[in-house]
């Protein structure tokens, strides 16, 4: 390996410690930029604009709301204290109180609660039954309490009619001397 600056021959040169880092241009690359030369700043071709920017993010973020949004079946109390909504599968999405539940004593909200949750419950499976009854006759299902008796004893859906009739009887048993 030859360490000795451009020119010299390697023989006439004595090694020393330093000498590879010796760093030295040939005559004829001179001419031409050098490697070491800083490089240019760097400035973007047009200045960006945030409020566009953020735009798009929430307009993008909103529409993946939109599309997935989860219909939910709300049930309210007659006095208006408790509101539960349910998803399809029965299951609580959102327990809604009013500012008048602060009379009532901690047992009668929970009791309160459970209620309309139970009924709500009920009416997320009674929209379920409803809609995969109409997607079976779409699929050629000929034998209407066939389906019916599946999605009632074999899915334990609640029908739209027991769900309405169950609602109506606790309103009216429950609330009766409100």
């Amino acid at each position: 390996m030859n360490f000795a600056p451009a020119g010299e021959p390697a023989a006439d040169h004595e090694p020393d410690t330093l000498t590879a880092l010796s760093f030295s241009v040939a005559a004829e690359d001179s001419a031409e930029e050098s490697p070491l030369e800083p490089a240019p700043e760097f400035a973007p071709a047009e200045p960006v604009d945030t409020a566009t920017v953020l735009a798009t993010q929430t307009a993008a973020a909103e529409e993946a709301d939109e599309e997935d949004v989860v219909p939910l079946f709300t049930v309210t109390n007659p006095p208006g204290t408790v509101s539960v909504s349910a998803l399809g599968d029965g299951g609580i999405g959102q327990v809604t109180l009013s500012e008048k539940v602060a009379g009532m004593t901690e047992a009668e909200l929970a009791e309160e609660i459970i209620v309309v949750a139970h009924l709500a419950s009920q009416k997320g499976q009674a929209a379920q039954h409803e809609f995969l009854m109409a997607n079976m006759r779409e699929l050629g299902a000929d034998d209407p309490d066939a389906v019916r008796e599946l999605l009632e004893y074999g899915m334990e859906l609640t029908s739209p009619e027991r769900a309405a009739e169950t609602q109506a009887h606790v309103f009216a048993t429950r609330y009766a001397t409100e």
